[in-house]
């Protein structure tokens, strides 16, 4: 596939609809096991906390995937959101979880979305994605979007 320097909106509203419903789903699924009462719940936090990680760092990986061939040179390397998320999807999928640099972006932890630096370890929450995946779109929109 040739690299995309425009997404049609109906897209990029798909690509967010299935953001916000795995997010949903997430959170219902959880709560769900926290009021269910007459079951033995002692390892239950811990466990949702693991599945939460595993979950949004999987979800954070299908996000970049919506948008993969997006072009570098309209994504810019300033650090915006589109930086951050390509950094941490990589970072997932060849560095075992934990933040790598990439020397063509210049990604202030100081100025990103989630605040994580180099060597530190991706574990997301709902709430960390919920913002990174908002500011990804709304980035992916002011950058890519195509209104025939």
């Amino acid at each position: 596939m040739l690299g995309m320097k425009e997404y049609e909106q109906d897209y990029i509203d798909a690509c967010r609809s299935r953001v916000e419903t795995q997010v949903v789903m997430f959170h219902e699924v959880a709560q769900a096991a926290r009021d269910h009462g007459d079951a033995d719940v002692s390892h239950l936090e811990g466990a949702l906390e693991s599945l939460e990680y595993e979950y949004f760092n999987n979800m954070l990986i299908v996000l970049d995937g919506y948008f993969v061939h997006r072009l570098r040179g309209v994504e810019g390397k300033d650090g915006n959101a589109l930086n951050e998320v390509r950094v941490l999807a990589r970072s997932l999928m060849e560095n075992g979880g934990t933040v790598m640099a990439d020397p063509q972006i210049r990604l202030d932890p100081a100025h990103s979305i989630l605040g994580l630096e180099v060597g530190a370890p991706i574990t997301l929450t709902l709430q960390q994605y919920r913002r990174i995946s908002d500011a990804f779109l709304r980035e992916i929109e002011s950058k890519f979007s195509r209104n025939d």
